[in-house]
């Protein structure tokens, strides 16, 4: 039998996962601050959503800092696979907090519907919501570059939060220049709820895609694909095959465990180096991957 040494993000990758997370808990303080100045000074229900969310991509920014902090702790012997799952825990709960404020933001935008409230100083909210589309935008792009590259659970969420954000405005923008140009009130609450809908659907595929890792859910066919081509390459060695491949994720590290088919003409030690030698060629085609494998004599 023969495993992998433990295998965990790089100290560059550390470090990017975490200076990403802290960028993102300030860019949520600056956003809370520039909506709600807008929202009292205009009244709009629809820059009040748009803070709502805001206040939620705080928490959920600083749940995932302090998540990725956690994940980034090597094994123990408490936690033998370490502890990625921190990431998804994370973003289950933060998938619950967002799709109970957009039934919230439904229940107020239904009310306001009923009952008109007028909103005004639109100008001001138009410029914030452009200022506040801008940081969104250039915190996802950051966001999705270090989730690309340390393949973090936990910060594809948080980017996923800030598209979200982007939307948000973007329908925020389009109330306040509706309701400036017609004076009309309706465009607000209804516009809202549109927003109200699009923060319910996220939050359900968050809350699906973290559940499936929870569950440890194999990973996707391509991985298997993966590791039949690198077993086949080896026929000419003395493999015959493998089976009961299993596979699954933990925050970014991906576990990988079969059974590996050797000729039982082998000695031992060749069994075992030509084991570790498909093992070792996993790991390097599949990045964060953590490889166990038991070698059968067969033939």
């Amino acid at each position: 039998m023969a495993t992998s040494p433990n295998i965990h993000s790089t100290a560059a990758e550390r470090k990017m996962k975490h200076s990403a997370a802290r960028l993102s808990i300030i860019v949520a303080l600056f956003l809370i601050a520039l909506k709600g100045t807008s929202g009292w000074l205009t009244g709009s229900l629809s820059v009040w959503a748009s803070l709502l969310d805001s206040v939620l991509d705080l928490f959920a920014s600083t749940l995932n800092f302090i998540a990725v902090r956690a994940a980034s702790r090597p094994a123990d012997e408490d936690h033998a696979y370490g502890h990625g799952k921190a990431e998804s825990l994370t973003s289950l709960f933060q998938a619950i907090v967002i799709g109970a404020s957009g039934i919230f933001i439904v229940w107020e935008a239904v009310h306001r519907i009923k009952e008109r409230h007028e909103t005004h100083s639109e100008a001001i909210g138009i410029v914030s919501m452009i200022v506040a589309i801008a940081a969104s935008a250039w915190l996802v792009r950051i966001l999705r570059r270090a989730a690309r590259e340390t393949e973090s659970p936990a910060l594809a969420s948080d980017a996923l939060h800030y598209v979200t954000d982007m939307y948000i405005n973007a329908g925020v923008l389009v109330a306040l220049v509706l309701t400036a140009l017609t004076g009309s009130s309706v465009a607000d609450p209804l516009i809202s709820l549109a927003i109200a809908l699009y923060i319910i659907k996220s939050a359900v595929g968050l809350a699906h895609e973290s559940i499936n890792v929870l569950m440890d859910r194999k990973l996707p066919l391509e991985i298997d694909d993966k590791v039949a081509e690198i077993v086949a390459r080896y026929r000419n060695e003395g493999v015959h095959g493998f089976h009961d491949l299993r596979t699954r994720r933990s925050g970014s590290e991906k576990f990988i465990d079969f059974h590996l088919e050797v000729d039982r003409n082998k000695r031992f030690e060749e069994a075992h180096d030509l084991t570790v030698k498909i093992l070792r060629a996993i790991e390097t085609e599949i990045p964060r991957s953590k490889v166990h494998v038991h070698t059968d004599p067969t033939g």
